[in-house]
Order: structure tokens, then C-alpha cells, then sequence
């Protein structure tokens, strides 16, 4: 008797557990062109393959000589058609001095996954963005990576 109450003791809190999370690694490349001075639309490949926008919502000085932080707000919606949310992020851009117009830009704090829809509902994560803007072509290129974790019921 003893062993029996002990061993539900000890799976209670299995049998009882509401949702629960599974983290995957995910990567890839995002290509975007400004489509003004305030947003831009392209293609993500990898993981999170779909449709990216960002509309830059403020910029201020960065943190070195002729550097710039865009205070952005993205929209991701996957090829299978379920969107994800971010947190506002801060992408810092840094000037490439012998190649005017050129920039590094990284997002220094990642940018963090707050839910979505379809499998993203309820998803949590952060991914690490850098990569290279021509201002004089109003091109983007990015890597990513990070790790999402989803909701799954048990």
C-alpha cells in the first residue's frame, strides 16, 4: 500500500501538468528591401521560412561615433501561414567608413518571441539577428538564430 501511495505521489504532478514546452533550435536568412524610409518587406529561409516586415516605430544615436539604433516592430507570418509576435527590439547599426551607405547592424538584446498563431500559440523564444544594410540600394540581409519553445499538451 505504501509503495502505491508513494509511487502516486511522486506522478501526480505528471498526470496533473496542463501545458508544457518543447524547445527547438531554429536558423536561417532574412532578405528585405525598405519599402520607405520607415518599413521595409522581404523573405525569411530556414526555420521561420515566410514573409518578414519591420516598421521602424523611432531611431536614436547608437553607441559609437555615427552609429544608429532603430527601434523596431516586426511581422513574421510563416509559409504555412501562422504568424509570429515579437517584443519591440532595438537594432543597432554601425557605418561601414570606407564603403559609404553600407552598415553592420546587430540586434544586441536578440529579439524575443512573445506568441502567435496556429503552432506559434503560446510560443516563446529569442533569436540573435546581425547581418548588413546598403542604405544606398535599400537592401537588408540578416542570419538568425535562436531557439523557440512551443506549446504542447500532454
Amino acid at each position: 500500500m505504501r509503495m502505491m501511495i508513494v509511487g502516486l505521489l511522486m506522478a501526480a504532478p505528471y498526470l496533473f501538468a496542463g501545458d508544457t514546452s518543447r524547445c527547438e533550435p531554429v536558423g536561417g536568412s532574412i532578405s528585405t528591401n525598405f519599402l520607405d524610409q520607415a518599413s521595409t518587406l522581404g523573405v525569411a529561409t530556414g526555420s521561420l521560412a515566410g514573409g518578414v516586415g519591420v516598421d521602424i516605430e523611432g531611431t536614436s544615436p547608437g553607441p559609437s561615433p555615427g552609429s544608429l539604433v532603430f527601434h523596431n516592430h516586426h511581422k513574421w507570418v510563416t509559409t504555412g501561414g501562422d504568424t509570429i509576435f515579437f517584443a519591440d527590439a532595438d537594432a543597432t547599426a554601425y557605418p561601414v567608413p570606407e564603403l559609404p551607405g553600407l552598415y553592420l547592424l546587430s540586434y544586441m538584446s536578440g529579439v524575443t518571441i512573445t506568441g502567435g498563431t496556429g503552432r506559434f500559440n503560446g510560443a516563446s523564444g529569442s533569436l540573435q539577428v546581425f547581418g548588413s544594410v546598403n542604405n544606398n540600394a535599400g537592401q537588408i540581409v540578416l542570419r538568425y538564430g535562436g531557439q523557440v519553445c512551443y506549446q504542447s499538451n500532454r
